[in-house]
């Protein structure tokens, strides 16, 4: 059987690396690292724990740090202890690392939906979501807009289809709301060209938005949203067909790394499964 993850040999020994030195600044032990790149590795195949158990008992195993096969119940155990932000601050390594000195010329910003795994999750909202086309062709226009759960908010590298700044919330969280941080944390990282643009849906409408983005000398490209008395509008800009970049993000995220199978309760274990998708799509698409 061919394993995706055998084609990630030669990044897992630099991702191993990068996590020990993380998981020691929230007090773990270098050992606690090989659970946060197996997580990660689960992702890659799309197993489960069980069948995690079994891949981390081959070389690939060893390779993360695994001198035997555990019991599959640890990988509950590392997501009941571990600080979310270990994964998302080994997502911000990765992009460090191998984004150093690079321009930014395109940033597009939107949202996903990840359903709850239960109604009886206290964290997770009702919220709105856009259909696929797939499935309002298959509603005959009439989708549900309407989910139960979370929204991965995120801004992308458009040119390289790279996700280089990202929040977890509820899904009852408008998307413009975190405009301003996710580009504070881009800006804080990043060197943003001068004349860089921003690609967003009619979502990111709003005046707040546009003075913003003035000020930081990037262009707004944002689809106009018609509220009575303006009529919708598509930026003639002819790059602001490249917005798409961040929806092909989501649907790699989605179909290829299980971002949408999710099997876990409250929003630390929900936030440690979207970060090991996010790190997986990072070890597969950027180094």
């Amino acid at each position: 059987m061919f394993l995706r993850s055998s084609s990630h040999t030669n990044k897992i020994p630099e991702v191993r690396a990068a996590a020990c030195i993380i998981v020691q600044h929230y007090g773990y032990t270098r050992k606690f690292a090989k659970h946060i790149v197996a997580l990660v590795i689960k992702q890659i195949e799309g197993l489960t724990d069980v069948e995690l158990v079994d891949l981390v008992g081959t070389k690939i195993g060893r390779m993360i740090g695994y001198r035997e096969k555990p019991d599959y119940s640890i990988f509950s155990k590392v997501r009941e202890r571990a600080d979310p932000a270990i994964f998302e601050d080994l997502n911000k390594w990765i992009l460090q690392d191998h984004l150093k000195g690079k321009q930014l010329r395109l940033l597009a910003q939107d949202s996903t939906d990840i359903p709850a795994f239960s109604r009886k999750d206290k964290h997770a909202r009702p919220g709105h979501r856009t259909p696929s086309k797939r499935e309002q062709e298959d509603a005959n226009g009439n989708a549900n807009d309407m989910f139960f759960g979370y929204k991965l908010h995120a801004i992308a590298d458009a040119e390289n289809e790279v996700p280089i700044g990202f929040f977890i919330a509820p899904g009852n969280r408008h998307d413009s709301v975190f405009f301003h941080r996710l580009l504070d944390d881009v800006k804080s990282r990043f060197c943003i060209a001068f004349g860089a643009k921003f690609l967003a849906d009619s979502g990111y409408d709003a005046t707040r938005i546009y003075k913003e983005l003035h000020y930081e000398n990037i262009k707004a490209v944002i689809a106009i949203n018609g509220r009575g008395h303006r009529k919708s509008e598509t930026p003639k800009d002819p790059e602001y067909g490249k917005r798409w970049s961040i929806e092909r993000i989501f649907s790699r995220l989605k179909v290829v790394f299980g971002l949408t199978n999710n099997k876990f309760i409250g929003m630390k274990k929900v936030s440690i499964h979207i970060y090991s998708c996010l790190i997986a799509y990072l070890m597969t698409y950027l180094m």
